[in-house]
Order: structure tokens, then C-alpha cells, then sequence
């Protein structure tokens, strides 16, 4: 018996190998001459429906001359197949002296009425009808065979349990085209085709064969069965240290994306707190824009009652000159005059404290343009840091871009590599081991982690589009800046223009007028810087606007590829250790390391080492006659032909 062993390094696989003696039919199994136990082959002979025709079995022992043999087992006829010695059967028990022999014994027993671990139903179908093996010999057609395998209740179930079985044909290729047999292993011997299936221990199974056959004829069927044990080293650290490495990968790539996505989240927060403001300043902005629309109103106002005063100002003038035409005229002049002197030092006074209210409000104005044109220069600075931050960030996503396109095609490699390595354990291995090692579920679980990278890979690319979003926003709020701090120094000119105005108007009445058009020159300056001012804190929001869109796709985008890598680590951190547990799985259940044969002639034979089964079917033959008949018939149509053409001629 093989042991199983496991150490540190070194597993032994679930994939195992029938012993090749009983694949071969009609040879006696060979053991080795020190072995003194008793080994039995049990013969079956089944009919061409899997029915058990007969049975027998072959017991071989090591007997010395002289020695005295002692057997088991329910026999309706026991033959000596070594010595001419007599063996004496009673009462199922056999009793013999072993003499003229110093090699392994052999003796046959013939069983009664004897059922095998297996029921074994083999049926035949041609061109889609049930059809008998006698029938099918010689026939043509769409040959369909189907086996079904499965376990005998009323035989001991040790042998179900623990005996695996080998089932073998041979269809002869001149006969048989378009062979197809899911499942089984198909050797070609020359111009035959031989099919072979393994049903493994303990489990039922059912396989069909299909062909296009011609007169067809074909040899008995075998199964062998043989105790199933697993005999072949795997180190098992050459399969998992790849993956170790890729759970340690994983593992890095979750911890910058987390990084990542911390880094993405304050950066946002900077950004909505920079909308926030940009809309609070175009607040401001309008509000100031409506204080300085009121005061070019104002000032227009001025203008026409300072031209108004002037007019005045010149009639009073006609009026002095006309008081020398006319004494009679004098005391109404007079007393025009002293109307028209109080009103005009009465207007003077007003306006004289309006231009000196106006020039110092007007000083105050300009103290707030200056601060307000700093305020927009440092504001400018901002932006073109901000640009530059956003192209940092468009440049470092695309790097990450390249990155992830490279680590993608190592996940796609290695995903194709579990499919070669799966597909070349396939091509050596049956379906109940394909199923058993449940490979299709590593080959799905390596398409997942393709499919899952597809997801981070598509998430980082949203990530390059909401940096570019981010860097085109920026751009627009570096470029409507400009517009923003020219308003700026055009309201600041405007101010000072103003001032210059006002301070015009205090120093004498004549200048009132010219100071009176600076003003009105210099608001409209002012509204027209107050207007670019305006546009430009207009750009600033909208480019903010995009700017906190473009972070948000960001933030999508590394939420994404942050989930995503965390998916990722948690379902192939244990990878290696499940790998390793599975194996450990299939080897316990394949091993069988620890099973004692047991006879299957008789439970009182308890010395046994090995038991074996040989089961046949009859061969599906043309009977001779037919054979002969068919020929004769072949000849006599060739000669007819032959005559007939001579007919013709004449």
C-alpha cells in the first residue's frame, strides 16, 4: 500500500494511476514473490446488456512444497491451475498439500449465482431506434452506446466504495467514423480507436459514445476495477508562491487607492470651499456694481444742475448790465438781485459741502479699489498655482493610467495562464476529477479577478477625464482672471478719476463743470470696469463650477477603484491557504491509503492482500455463415453484371 504524506513543502495530488496489469486482457495479475498473503482476481462475464453471465475467481498464493493450503470461499467447482495435485473442497472450505512447486499457486473457483458491487446497463440505439447486439452485427448507421454505472445494494459496499473502475473499447476505424465520447481518453492502436473511461470510487456514473458505423462488428468490453490510491508529489509552493506575490501586489495597490481616494477627498473639500467663495464674490460683485450704476446716476444729475448754475450765473450777468438802462427798473432788479444772491449763496453752500462730501467719499472709494485691485492680484496668483496643481494632477492620473494598463495585461496574463494550466490538468483528467478539483471554479475565479481589474481600470479612466475637467476649468478660471483684474485696475482709474473730479469742484466754481465731466468720464469707466468685474466673477464661479464637477468624477472614479482594490484584496488575500486547503481535501478523499482488502470469495479469507476485477462482454461478431452467405451473394450479383454487359453487345 501506498502512504500518504504531507510535510511543509510537499502534497500529494488528487489525481491517481490504475495499476497497468489489468488493463491488459486475459494476463494474470503479477506480484511480488516475497509476498506470502493471498491475492484474488475476480473474472466476470457479462452479456453484451451488462447482465453477469458468470463469474469466477483466480486465487494465487506463496506455497512451499509440502506445505498445506487452507481457502474460503462458495464455489460450485474449484480447479487446480498449478500442480496436478487434487484439492479437496467441502463445506466451502479448501483443504490441500502443495507439492512440485516453489512458485506462486494458483486455483480456480467457480461462484454460484454470484452478483458483482456494480449494475452495469449497457444500451444500443442505431439511427435513433433500440436495437439488441445480436441485431446490431453487420448493421449500418448512427450507432449510439450509453453505459450506466451504478452501485449493487446487495453486495458488501466495501468494493463500490473503495474500487475504482476502468472501462475500456476498441472500435476498429475501417468500421467506425466520427467517433465522439465526451469524457474519455481516445487512443489510436494502429487504424483502431481505443475509448477509455475512469468512474472513480464511490460514485455513480453514465457515458454515451457516438458514431457513424458500417457493418459493424466490435471486441468485448472491459472493466476493471482495481482499490484506488493516490501516488503522485505536487510541491504545492510552486502553484502558490506565484499567487503570494499577486495577494502582496494587491494588498500595495488597495493602500495607494485608499491613499489616493483621502487625498481626492481633501482636494474636494478645497475646491467646493473655493466655489463657495467664488459665488459669495459675485455677490459682492453685483452689489457693487449697483452702488456704482447709483452713483454715475448721481453724478449725471450733477452735471446737469452744475450746467443749470452756469446758465444762471450768465443771465444774472445780463441782468447787472441791463440795471444801467433804467433807474425805474432798479428796485426790481435790486430786489431780484438779493433774491437771486441768496439763493446762489444758498446753492453754493450746499454744493460746496456736497463736492467736499463727495471728494472725501470719493478718497474712501479708492482706498477700497486699491485693496480690492491687491485683493485680485493675489487672487490671480491662486488661480495660476491652482492651474498648475490641476496639469500636476492630469499628469500624475495619466502615469497611473499607464500603470494600471500594464498591471491589467498581468492580470489578463495570468488569467490566461490558469487557463492553459487548467486546460492541461483537463486534457490528463476525467470529468468527476475535473469536477472534484473543481477547476472551473479557479478558472472563473481568475476570469473574476480580469473582470474585476476591467471595473479599476475603467474607474481610473474616469478618474483622467474628471482631471481633465478639472484642468480645463482651471485653465478657464486662470483665463477670465485677466478679464477680473483688468475690471479691476479700470475701476481703480475710474476712482481716482472721480477724485481727481471732486477735487476739481472744491478748488472753484469754473472748474465745476470740467470736474463734473471727469466724474461722469470716470463712472463710466467705473461701470465699465464694475461690467468686466462682473464677467470675470462670472467665470470664476462657472470655472469653479467645473472645477468641483471634474473632482467629482474624480472622486467617483477613486471611490470606484478604491472599492474595487478592496474587493479585490479581501477575496484573494487567503487565495494560497484555500488552494492548500483543497488540495489537503482532494488527496483526503482520494488517498485511501488506510483501506484493508477484504475477500470478496469469502469474508472468512483474512490474509488478503489485493483483490482485483476483470469484467468482459461478449464481442458483437458477424457469425461465420453469414459471413460466407454475404460473400457468395457478392459474387453471384459481380458475375450477373458481368454477364449482363455481354448481353448488351449483342
Amino acid at each position: 500500500m501506498n502512504n500518504y504524506v504531507k510535510t511543509k513543502n510537499v502534497k500529494k495530488a488528487s489525481t491517481f494511476v490504475l495499476t497497468t496489469s489489468i488493463l491488459m486482457s486475459n494476463v494474470y495479475p503479477v506480484f511480488a514473490d516475497t509476498n506470502t498473503s493471498k491475492d484474488e482476481v475476480v473474472y466476470v462475464k457479462l452479456n453484451n446488456n451488462g447482465n453477469v453471465d458468470n463469474v469466477y475467481v483466480v486465487n494465487s498464493f506463496d506455497i512451499k512444497n509440502g506445505e498445506k493450503l487452507v481457502d474460503y470461499g462458495i464455489y460450485s467447482n474449484v480447479v487446480n491451475l498449478s500442480t496436478s495435485d487434487k484439492l479437496n473442497y467441502s463445506n466451502n472450505v479448501i483443504n490441500a498439500n502443495i507439492s512440485d512447486t516453489n512458485k506462486k499457486f494458483y486455483y480456480q473457483g467457480d461462484m454460484k449465482d454470484c452478483e458483482i458491487p456494480w449494475n452495469i446497463d449497457i444500451r444500443y440505439t442505431l439511427d435513433g431506434k433500440n436495437i439488441s447486439s445480436e441485431e446490431l452485427a453487420g448493421k449500418s448507421g448512427n450507432l449510439e452506446i450509453s453505459f450506466d454505472i451504478k452501485k449493487n445494494d446487495t453486495v458488501d459496499e466495501v468494493f463500490f466504495n473503495n474500487y475504482a473502475l476502468q472501462i475500456s473499447l476498441t472500435l476498429d476505424g475501417d468500421k467506425c467514423s466520427n467517433i465522439i465520447a465526451d469524457g474519455a481518453t481516445i487512443a489510436s492502436v494502429g487504424n483502431n480507436k481505443t475509448i477509455t473511461y475512469i468512474k472513480l470510487a464511490g460514485e455513480e456514473a453514465s457515458y454515451t459514445i457516438n458514431s457513424n458505423v458500417e457493418n459493424f462488428e466490435m471486441d468485448s468490453i472491459s472493466f476493471n476495477g482495481l482499490n484506488m490510491d493516490i501516488n503522485v508529489d505536487i510541491n504545492v509552493d510552486d502553484m502558490t508562491s506565484s499567487f503570494d506575490t499577486l495577494v502582496d501586489a494587491i494588498d500595495e495597490l488597495n493602500g495607494g487607492a485608499s491613499d489616493l481616494k483621502n487625498g481626492v477627498d481633501t482636494y474636494k473639500n478645497g475646491v467646493s470651499t473655493l466655489y463657495t467663495g467664488s459665488s459669495k464674490l459675485l455677490e459682492g460683485v453685483s452689489n457693487y456694481k449697483s452702488g456704482v450704476n447709483t452713483l454715475y446716476t448721481g453724478s449725471s444729475k450733477l452735471l446737469t444742475g452744475v450746467s443749470s448754475y452756469k446758465n444762471g450765473v450768465n443771465t444774472l450777468y445780463k441782468g447787472s448790465s441791463q440795471l444801467q438802462e433804467g433807474v425805474s427798473n432798479y428796485k426790481s432788479g435790486v430786489n431780484s438781485l438779493d433774491k437771486g444772491i441768496n439763493s446762489l449763496q444758498s446753492g453754493l453752500n450746499g454744493y460746496k459741502n456736497g463736492v467736499t462730501s463727495l471728494y472725501t467719499n470719493s478718497q474712501k472709494l479708492l482706498e477700497g479699489a486699491k485693496s480690492l485691485n491687491s485683493g485680485v492680484e493675489a487672487l490671480e496668483s491662486g488661480v495660476n498655482l491652482l492651474n498648475q496643481g490641476s496639469s500636476n494632477l492630469e499628469s500624475g492620473l495619466n502615469t497611473l493610467s499607464q500603470g494600471s494598463a500594464s498591471y491589467k495585461q498581468n492580470v489578463n496574463n495570468y488569467a490566461q495562464s490558469v487557463n492553459q494550466v487548467v486546460s492541461a490538468l483537463k486534457s490528463n483528467l476525467t470529468e468527476e476529477q475535473i469536477q472534484a478539483l473543481n477547476l472551473d471554479a479557479l478558472i472563473s475565479g481568475a476570469q473574476g479577478l480580469a473582470s474585476g481589474y476591467e471595473s479599476i481600470d475603467a474607474g481610473i479612466n474616469q478618474s483622467k477625464s474628471g482631471a481633465s475637467s478639472i484642468s480645463d476649468g482651471a485653465g478657464s478660471l486662470a483665463s477670465n482672471i485677466g478679464i477680473l483684474s483688468q475690471g479691476s485696475s479700470n475701476l481703480y482709474s475710474g476712482i481716482e478719476a472721480l477724485s481727481s473730479g471732486s477735487n476739481a469742484l472744491v478748488s472753484g466754481i469754473n472748474e465745476i463743470e470740467g470736474g463734473a465731466s471727469s466724474l461722469k468720464s470716470g463712472s463710466n469707466s467705473l461701470v465699465s470696469g464694475i461690467n468686466e468685474i462682473e464677467g470675470g466673477a462670472s467665470s470664476l464661479k462657472n470655472g469653479s463650477s467645473t472645477l468641483v464637477s471634474g473632482i467629482d468624477s474624480i472622486g467617483e472614479g477613486v471611490s470606484a477603484l478604491s472599492k474595487g482594490t478592496n474587493e479585490l484584496n479581501s477575496k484573494t488575500s487567503n487565495l494560497p491557504d484555500e488552494i492548500d486547503d483543497k488540495i489537503d481535501e482532494m488527496v483526503s478523499k482520494y488517498s485511501n491509503s488506510d483501506f484493508n482488502p477484504v475477500s470478496f470469495a469469502s469474508e472468512e479469507n483474512i490474509n488478503v492482500e489485493s483483490v482485483q476485477f476483470a469484467i468482459r462482454t461478449d464481442a458483437i461478431k458477424v457469425k461465420e455463415e453469414e459471413k460466407v452467405e454475404k460473400e457468395k451473394d457478392e459474387e453471384k450479383s459481380m458475375w450477373k453484371l458481368f454477364t449482363d454487359l455481354f448481353k448488351k453487345d449483342k
